[in-house]
């Protein structure tokens, strides 16, 4: 069911200048741009193979569990940050539980496979997202709107290419295709009545809360966070290509060792042989 917003109800305007969303996008645009493509390009690569869209789950995982249980640590307190927090927050945000019961699905419901990150980038983003929002809460205003708005852009997009995905899926036995879809896809969908709707709703109240209640030097920290979050998710995405080109340069090159070391060896029998044969000639002289 849709519903219909005023449009005099719809703010911050595009042409608003002074709205941080807008000044987040426009000093973005390009780092944005930059891994829109390579998020489109990987992600058309990770369908091809369960195991590498697996491994990118897995990163947001660790990436939304560190920005929610930063959230839910400022929102537990009383502070000048906490009421601006509140304002944006909304429960139907949140991802780490969805993307839990996703990964739950990918590894046999055997969350010790996936409970901690093993890639040093990962690690080293994740670990500056609890200490840099610990110290200054409010840069988690960067993350409200780059991770969350990039879901609300993107995520029925990728359901829809992911519904289309020949093989990403395991069978299951006596359960659909769509039923097993609608398992593994939990991250990409978010639960509300109309996502257009709240989409603007949550770009509205982001305005509202972050217009008056923040400095001009904090506004520009934020801005300034903004451009990493985008930078450390495309440092992220290359981890995970880097790590199976290595393990495929590892597989390729095991094979050609082994299939080197056979080789070697059937060209040492053929010399015994052919030696064997020259000292039986000279014998028979």
């Amino acid at each position: 069911m849709s519903t219909k917003i005023p449009q005099q109800e719809i703010i911050p305007l595009r042409t608003d200048l002074a709205a941080l969303g807008n000044r987040i996008n426009a000093e973005t645009r390009n780092a944005h741009n930059k891994i829109d493509k390579m998020m489109t390009l990987k992600f058309a690569l990770a369908l091809r193979d369960p195991k590498i869209y697996r491994q990118g789950i897995q990163m947001y995982y660790h990436i939304f569990s560190a920005i929610e249980e930063s959230l839910d640590r400022e929102l537990a307190k009383e502070t000048p940050w906490t009421s601006i927090l509140k304002q944006v927050y909304k429960p139907t945000i949140r991802r780490s539980e969805r993307l839990y019961k996703d990964l739950l699905f990918y590894y046999d419901n055997d969350p010790k496979k996936f409970a901690e990150p093993i890639m040093p980038e990962q690690i080293r983003f994740i670990r500056h997202i609890k200490e840099s929002t610990a110290e200054k809460p409010y840069l988690l205003l960067a993350y409200m709107h780059v991770m969350y708005l990039a879901l609300f852009a993107g995520g029925r997009i990728f359901r829809s290419k992911l519904a289309k995905a020949v093989g990403l899926f395991p069978q299951v036995v006596g359960k659909t295709t769509e039923e097993i879809s609608l398992e593994a896809t939990n991250f990409f969908r978010f639960e509300c009545e109309d996502e257009d709707a709240f989409r603007i709703v949550y770009k509205r109240d982001y305005e509202l809360a972050t217009r008056n209640n923040l400095t001009e030097t904090e506004k520009q920290e934020i801005i300034k966070e903004s451009q990493l979050v985008f930078e450390e998710n495309a440092t992220c995405v290359k981890e995970i290509e880097s790590h199976n080109l290595r393990r495929l340069q590892e597989k390729i090159l095991y094979k050609v060792a082994t299939k080197g070391y056979y080789v070697v060896l059937a060209v040492l029998i053929l010399l015994a042989v052919f030696l064997l044969k020259t000292i039986a000639s000279k014998m028979l002289l």
